[in-house]
């Protein structure tokens, strides 16, 4: 389920703290009280990646049912079209996740 390992970088050099994990896995996003089926793309202890669109604003708290973790909540830290990143407000054991 896990491909290659990969550290997200942007135009300011390496912003993440912790290592990101590339993923395809289906899950499941509640924002505001409406479950939302979308695509886990990638995971970290501190964040994560959806491939779905939904009625979501930056600072919007919503609950990831991660796989093999469960509901946690994050919150909405940026939003495109077709994706979702968030951030959890603390580490995540994410190995049954990477596995």
């Amino acid at each position: 389920m896990m491909s290659n390992l990969q550290q997200d970088t942007d135009e300011h050099g390496d912003r993440r703290r912790a290592q990101r994990y590339v993923v395809n896995l289906p899950t499941d996003v509640l924002i505001k009280g409406a479950r939302v089926t979308c695509r886990l793309v990638d995971i970290s202890e501190g964040g994560a990646l959806v491939e779905t669109s939904g009625p979501v604003a930056v600072g919007d708290k919503v609950s990831l049912d991660l796989p093999k973790v469960g509901p946690t909540i994050a919150t909405v830290v940026r939003v495109s079209p077709s994706h979702i990143a968030m951030a959890f407000p603390g580490a995540i054991i994410i190995s049954s996740i990477v596995r």
